[in-house]
């Protein structure tokens, strides 16, 4: 893009070099330069206003807790946990779910985490410090209460604290998911 800047600026200021009507051969040369010099200033025009919609100014901020909410999973901090990425990986609804994400501690103490939807519950204790990946410890809700696409309605307690969030679920369709799937070979 910057090549291309300097092209049109050097070719505008090629054009501009005023000539005596002596240097001239023929008042077409001049009309051919007058029309270049405008078709060059237009071109130069539609960079620069293509180039300045491009910043991004007055764009809605998303706050941190949503960053990469809509595609990957669900964020919240409950009491000293951080709940990050959360989604359910299944077939389809009334079938297994599995749980990905991870929960991070980020209190000097041991704590104890549950997930709990309509009809199941999980628990983990983390340690002080711990990350808790659940990519890595496969976890499953015995039932998607929803089909794939849809959110399933899930209460996170830890300790006296508890949050109601919304978590997304998700089926294969995406190929980093499949081996998620319950029942997959992986898990």
């Amino acid at each position: 893009m910057t090549r291309m800047f300097a092209l049109i600026s050097a070719r505008l200021s090629d054009c501009s070099i005023v000539r005596s009507p002596s240097q001239t051969n023929d008042s077409s040369t001049s009309r051919r330069r007058v029309v270049r010099n405008r078709v060059s200033a237009a071109a130069l025009g539609l960079v620069v206003a293509g180039l300045s919609g491009c910043s991004g100014v007055g764009a809605p901020r998303i706050p941190p807790t949503e960053l990469g909410s809509k595609n990957l999973g669900m964020n919240a901090e409950v009491g000293p946990i951080e709940v990050r990425n959360l989604l359910l990986v299944t077939h389809g609804e009334a079938e297994p779910a599995r749980l990905i994400g991870v929960l991070l501690n980020g209190s000097e103490k041991e704590i104890q985490v549950t997930l709990s939807d309509q009809d199941d519950e999980i628990s983990v204790t983390l340690d002080p410090g711990e990350q808790y990946a659940f990519q890595e410890h496969p976890t499953l809700f015995e039932t998607a209460d929803e089909i794939p696409g849809a959110v399933a309605d899930v209460i996170v307690t830890v300790g006296t604290d508890t949050e109601s969030v919304q978590i997304p679920i998700r089926n294969g369709g995406l190929k980093w998911l499949e081996p998620y799937l319950p029942n997959s070979t992986s898990n």
